[in-house]
């Protein structure tokens, strides 16, 4: 069960609520209905959530909220509070790391978009974030680069599964079938009654 929590997890880290929905459907009837209903006040009311499992997100969501309300004091408090709760949400140290920014601090936002590059290397908000600050340091080859990234993690998002939070393999046929199949083409072509 806890393997099945981290999961669910993962996809609230990624701010992946409806994948964090399908996934919860898995679940048996009682948990099904915790994790339904944590979802469902943490997108209408995150502030009437109580449910220790979904502090960490709670804490980001209302951090995202003051930033946007100017109260940057308490965002910067609720990021903090949101690693206290969950050292792997990367979520909250990037938000923590563009507070940094905006101040000016470019090491401490570096150390801190570097942590969650870590703990989620496909996030294009993190690349479109370290791009700003490599633009402000003035290395305008790192600044290309994650700008890049960021393009084209949004333009083809990894699939992800949502029964494991695992990236899907795609679909890729094996050589010999390859060969096999052109070969049954090249027969049926040269050979037409």
């Amino acid at each position: 069960m806890k393997e099945a929590l981290d999961r669910f997890l993962a996809f609230l880290r990624r701010k992946d609520y409806g994948g964090a929905r399908a996934y919860a459907e898995g679940f048996p009837e009682g948990e099904r209905e915790r994790l339904l209903g944590g979802l469902d006040l943490l997108e209408r009311d995150p502030e009437a959530l109580e449910d220790p499992l979904f502090a960490a997100e709670r804490e980001v969501v209302l951090g995202v909220k003051a930033v946007r309300e100017g109260r940057r004091e308490e965002a910067e408090a609720r990021f903090h509070k949101a690693l206290q709760l969950d050292p792997f949400h990367h979520r909250a140290l990037t938000n923590l790391g563009t507070l940094h920014l905006e101040r000016g601090e470019l090491e401490a936002a570096l150390d801190l978009y570097q942590r969650a590059l870590k703990l989620c290397p496909d996030d294009p908000l993190l690349h479109e974030n370290l791009a700003a600050l490599y633009k402000r340091k003035g290395d305008l080859d790192k600044m290309v680069a994650h700008m890049k990234r960021a393009t084209r993690l949004k333009m083809a998002p990894p699939a992800l599964d949502p029964l494991t939070g695992e990236r899907k393999r795609p679909f890729r046929l094996p050589l010999w079938a390859l060969f096999l199949l052109l070969a049954l083409l090249a027969y049926l072509f040269l050979h037409k009654p």
